[in-house]
């Protein structure tokens, strides 16, 4: 599978990535909302691990952008979070969340649903 981490912290993208090849699947990873728009747009992924607070765009919003247009309109969308105040109910455009700090269990969890 074809996953692609939105992530802005750079260590932390990095791990997600790497989690994803030791569970033998391929990773992307954008750094910012505009970078993600630009891979969902010319590739079809799988999977979109998503950060809420980008420094350029909300993740709600980007999500919204990514379901409209472009080669990833099919791709399972989990939204990824620090904030204790995520509500998933009005974050509907979604397929599931992962409160930071992730652990690799549960992303090879997620991985398994989408």
């Amino acid at each position: 599978m074809l996953f692609l981490f939105v992530e802005d912290d750079e260590n932390v993208a990095a791990a997600f990535a790497e989690l994803a090849a030791s569970l033998g699947h391929h990773a992307d990873v954008a750094r910012t909302g505009g970078e993600a728009l630009r891979m969902t747009g010319q590739t079809r992924y799988d999977s979109v691990f998503m950060d809420i607070g980008l420094p350029d765009i909300d993740g709600r919003k980007l999500c919204e952008y990514v379901r409209c247009a472009g080669a990833s309109t099919e791709a399972c969308i989990v939204a990824v979070t620090g904030k204790s105040g995520f509500d998933m109910e009005s974050s509907r455009q979604f397929d599931g969340y992962l409160r930071k700090p992730v652990t690799a269990l549960e992303v090879a969890e997620i991985i398994r649903r989408c």
